[in-house]
């Protein structure tokens, strides 16, 4: 189970409530982010302090239909360094940043060959200060089950348990908003609420307001991650307002117990993502890489 609860909620008699909550929350986001209401009430949702979330690789075993680190749509065997992780640890000590929680994610993080020494690193850093390090894995493959075995016994592991790259309670991620008449006046400065639940986000790229922000960036081209640990004081809107526009995250706004989501057999990408894929497969574009502002995503060694 994931550290911030089950992904199935209002089971049996309580389900028709679940209905009515999550309907009236659909109606309150699509009134709460017209752009006058933000100007009025500002932001919906503000990135996390205390939360989160590093992408380590962009390289997975599965490759689902819908995912949201377009690991399927713009694959990639891209690993973070080592050396980034222990940037990331000094940048936080510097900081006396205390996380309360570190989640470990990719692509598939198992497939990381320095995933045990990055384990090690973060938990003799952060866990004397109570943080809770957690991996999200697939559970697909012989390897990642042992890898998953051999990892100690204080990391929380998050196994989807995945067998196939169907997955009917993804959402639609390449629907890109700004492609939809509806989100015409809509103010993307709110955010959604994963930069709150989950956490901002570090990827081979720096920083970003979340993770998924991060893996647009990749196949975008950006290169707008910060090089340094960002400020509390610090909101990232211009983050919010760059990608949001491009996720399909942004249509619920917030978590959707999978129980009440529609579900999908097939993967929709608008007219948006389908410019940028194809611009993708010709050229991969160059992005900073967090700890080095002189090595670039197209350099040959590291994909």
């Amino acid at each position: 189970m994931a550290s911030f609860g089950p992904r199935i909620r209002y089971k049996g008699w309580l389900e028709p409530i679940g209905h009515t909550i999550f309907f009236l929350k659909a109606i309150h986001r699509f009134i709460r982010t017209n752009k006058l209401c933000t100007i009025l009430l500002g932001p919906q949702y503000k990135r996390s302090r205390d939360f989160i979330e590093i992408d380590i690789t962009y390289d997975c075993n599965l490759k689902c239909l819908n995912c949201n680190r377009s690991c399927r749509q713009a694959p990639s065997q891209l690993y973070m360094k080592a050396s980034q992780i222990e940037l990331f640890i000094k940048e936080s000590q510097n900081k006396r940043k205390q996380w309360k929680r570190i989640r470990i994610l990719g692509g598939e993080p198992t497939m990381h060959p320095d995933l045990l020494k990055i384990i090690e690193m973060l938990r003799s850093s952060f866990q004397s200060d109570g943080t809770v390090i957690e991996l999200a894995t697939n559970g697909l493959s012989a390897k990642t089950k042992e890898m998953i075995s051999s990892l100690p016994s204080d990391i929380l592991i998050d196994n989807s348990e995945k067998t196939g790259i169907v997955n009917e309670h993804f959402g639609a991620f390449n629907v890109a908003p700004l492609d939809l008449a509806h989100f015409q006046c809509t103010s993307f400065s709110n955010g959604c609420q994963i930069a709150q639940l989950c956490g901002m986000g570090l990827t081979p790229f720096g920083y970003y307001c979340c993770a998924i922000a991060g893996g647009i960036d990749r196949v975008v081209g950006y290169n707008i991650g910060h090089q340094e640990l960002p400020d509390d004081d610090d909101p990232m809107q211009d983050h919010f307002e760059k990608f949001c526009p491009l996720c399909g995250r942004f249509t619920s706004g917030h978590f959707i117990p999978w129980n009440f989501r529609k579900t999908l057999q097939e993967e929709l990408i608008s007219l948006s993502w389908q410019k940028i894929y194809t611009e993708y497969s010709e050229k991969i574009p160059n992005l900073t890489f967090y700890g080095s502002q002189k090595r670039k995503t197209n350099d040959k060694s590291i994909h």
